[in-house]
């Protein structure tokens, strides 16, 4: 609920479910209290608040430990829950901060942005989760371009192309969309940006490919 208050814009009500998914779990296993813990920072990073963010990613990050020396059995819908997953999270959110700064401290955030989200965004093709490989190259991707790293994005964007056959996400569909916006006034100068805006519109223009939007009704992306 927090994530889907984050992508509806109730940056508020995105940081109380969280903060109260958080406290419902004290007791949970240590690597469920650090994957919530990631999700409450996605709510802070959405609102802004850099502090609160790198403090929910700081137990984040001592939940995991905790989980990785006392042992304790993992549920099974959280086998995916890894220091690469977790990483790639935090990274996200540090591309989403660096929305609400200016200049250099934005690149900084990026810059650290990029290297938390690369180990999620090289997952093999065979390996899990693609969906998240997915959506986390795509980020990486939007943050290489707003450093001006072209050909780091388009080798990002690239990766994201073949996972596109066997995953189905409206939330990636959607970043996508923002990457070929955001790649689109550098293609002039581009061979490979060109090529790349090329494929990503022969997915993204797809009629089965169409954003369903926030209220139902089929928009383009």
């Amino acid at each position: 609920m927090s994530n889907q208050a984050i992508t509806l814009g109730a940056l508020a009500d995105a940081t109380q479910l969280g903060s109260a998914a958080s406290e419902a779990a004290a007791k949970s296993p240590p690597v469920v209290q650090a994957l919530l813990a990631a999700r409450v920072s996605l709510a802070h990073a959405a609102s802004g608040d850099l502090t609160a963010h790198r403090y929910a990613c700081d137990r984040m990050r001592g939940a995991l430990k905790s989980a990785e020396v006392g042992g304790e059995p993992v549920p099974r819908w959280a086998t995916y829950v890894t220091p690469t997953e977790l990483d790639a999270i935090a990274g996200r959110g540090m591309v989403m901060l660096a929305g609400h700064v200016p200049g250099s401290r934005a690149k900084h955030l990026l810059i650290e942005a990029e290297q938390l989200l690369v180990g999620r965004a090289r997952t093999g093709a065979g390996e899990v989760p693609q969906r998240s490989a997915l959506r986390h190259g795509a980020w990486l991707a939007l943050a290489h371009v707003r450093t001006g790293e072209l050909d780091s994005a388009v080798a990002a964007g690239r990766q994201c192309l073949p996972r596109l056959r066997t995953v189905a996400s409206v939330r990636s569909v959607r970043l996508l969309g923002r990457l070929r916006r955001e790649l689109a006034p550098h293609a002039r100068r581009s061979i490979e940006v060109s090529e790349l805006l090329r494929e990503l519109s022969g997915y993204l223009d797809s009629p089965t490919q169409q954003d369903p939007g926030d209220d139902g009704v089929p928009v383009r992306v």
